[in-house]
């Protein structure tokens, strides 16, 4: 509080000495601008002396102030607030609490003492355990993942949770709206979540089917009004399905006709979803819930989930085979990055290989040298990036640091240039794995909500996975340092610019 009464107290001295300052000036244009440069000279001394995110991001803020203030301090206004510092309610505090301390007491019953040695520290940090008992399949594209989210569908008997960061309604969006109402109508209870800003797209009109059918429908973190806009850049970008507490998906995909590469910007579509039969489902139940009930904010709201027959509905998985998975989820709102820290824990445990795979490599300085160092210690790191864009200052950002990451000894591989690569992939060793939604960017590290399935012991599933990559790995062009010296002037600028950029993306 004595931070924030001084931050007020600088703000007004500044305000009142600009005021002055400008009754003295003839034109409205002036004053307003004179304005906007002292409230953005006010945040400079709040982001300076008050703020406790990292020194780069402060610079980075700080520079786009200065350098352009009526843009820059509106950029900062809308993007730009700490997610430390916003606050929650009594009811999401205390119910997303209350799930959190059930479903753990439930998975732990499933806990081994035997753990994959990696697992144990990514526990330490996360508060999540990895559990064994479960059969994963991996989804290679579209087609793959899509037919095997709507046979599960189709075969729901009492619940249905979905969750994406965009859902389009397109002609796959519309089909699986459909079932959902079929399913809905049939009597089976059906959760649907859309993250506000990802789908924006969704109107009362494509939705108002499922509602009518007895379908609940959120949308995460809606910007409704102007005073709401500290929200605006803290995503949910999760895409998880779970259909009655046995099968579970998440990975790279959202639901749109891009993601069957029934697109005109690119040929194909590369992306990796995984299926989850077994005891990790429950993991992932409790991403949805917590989710869920955030958003309801009302008191009692975990109550129907974690009571005596909603643990029996909601959490009663079913052991499957003997794969192990652990589901990592973590936002902007954690006191730590849980998601990169669990990622950076996977490459430092390398011994021989590390393989990327990201639609976006736009790391802080912290990542960009955990992958280096392995690089320089003679690991075999290899990243996949796309040999096209879909965002331009992501894809330009990404460039930037390449060269590096070839001085470093990294193998470089830019995917088929008429396509688009957006999976998100780590393998080690061939042993270990990660997959999921977060990129390999400071968005996904800080500012969004994540989740990553970390898989152990060489299963089918890595073998799979593996496979992917050397296909991949053919369908891609490998980089090297003649190709940086080639760049055109103009690339390089843009990589340049994309780069001032990065701590803030």
């Amino acid at each position: 509080m004595q931070k924030v009464i001084q931050f007020l107290a600088i703000s007004a001295v500044i305000i009142g000495i600009g005021y002055i300052f400008s009754i003295w000036n003839m034109k409205i244009a002036y004053v307003v601008g004179i304005f906007i440069e002292l409230f953005g000279l006010a945040i400079v001394i709040k982001l300076i002396f008050f703020d406790i995110r990292n020194t780069l991001s402060k610079v980075a803020w700080i520079s786009v102030i200065l350098g352009l203030p009526v843009i820059g301090t509106g950029y900062y206004l809308y993007f730009g607030r700490d997610p430390i510092t916003r606050k929650f309610s009594i009811s999401q505090i205390k119910e997303t609490a209350k799930l959190v301390e059930v479903t753990h007491a439930i998975q732990k019953k499933y806990h081994s003492s035997d753990l994959p040695r990696l697992s144990k520290r990514i526990s330490n940090l996360s508060k999540i355990n990895p559990l064994k008992g479960n059969k994963i399949d991996i989804l290679t594209n579209g087609t793959a993942t899509f037919s095997a989210i709507m046979e599960a569908i189709k075969n729901a008997k009492c619940h249905i949770h979905m969750q994406f960061y965009i859902y389009k309604k397109d002609d796959i969006g519309t089909e699986i709206r459909d079932l959902l109402v079929q399913k809905a109508k049939a009597g089976v209870e059906v959760r649907f979540m859309y993250d506000a800003i990802g789908a924006k797209c969704l109107n009362s009109s494509f939705l108002k089917p499922l509602s009518d059918a007895g379908a609940e429908v959120i949308a995460f973190d809606p910007i409704l009004s102007l005073w709401l806009l500290h929200k605006a850049n803290f995503r949910n970008h999760r895409k998880v399905i779970v259909i009655d507490s046995q099968i579970g998906f998440t990975g790279g995909l959202n639901v749109g006709d891009e993601y069957l590469s029934k697109t005109n910007a690119f040929k194909i579509w590369r992306d990796t979803h995984l299926r989850i039969e077994g005891l990790s489902v429950s993991e992932l139940q409790e991403s949805f819930l917590n989710d869920w009930i955030f958003m309801k904010n009302e008191k009692g709201a975990a109550t129907p989930f974690i009571n005596e027959k909603g643990i029996k509905k909601y959490f009663s998985p079913i052991e499957k085979r003997d794969d192990w998975a652990q589901v990592i989820y973590g936002g902007p709102y954690d006191k730590e990055n849980i998601i990169r820290d669990a990622m950076l824990n996977l490459i430092e445990s390398a011994h021989e290989n590390v393989w990327i795979a990201t639609p976006y490599f736009i790391p802080d300085a912290e990542a960009l040298a955990v992958v280096r160092r392995a690089a320089m210690s003679g690991i075999d790191v290899r990243i996949i990036l796309p040999g096209k864009g879909d965002m331009g200052i992501s894809y330009h950002g990404s460039n930037a640091n390449i060269k590096t990451l070839l001085e470093a000894g990294v193998r470089v591989f830019a995917y088929d240039e008429e396509s688009f690569l957006h999976c998100k992939i780590i393998i080690v060793d061939g042993e270990n794995a990660a997959i999921g939604t977060a990129n390999f960017d400071i968005r996904s590290f800080r500012l969004n909500h994540e989740l990553m399935v970390f898989l152990y012991e060489a299963s089918a599933a890595i073998h799979h996975l593996l496979h992917d990559f050397k296909i991949d790995f053919q369908a891609s062009r490998e980089l090297t340092m003649a190709d940086m010296k080639n760049k055109s002037f103009g690339k390089q600028i843009k990589e340049s610019i994309s780069s001032l950029f990065s701590p803030i993306l």
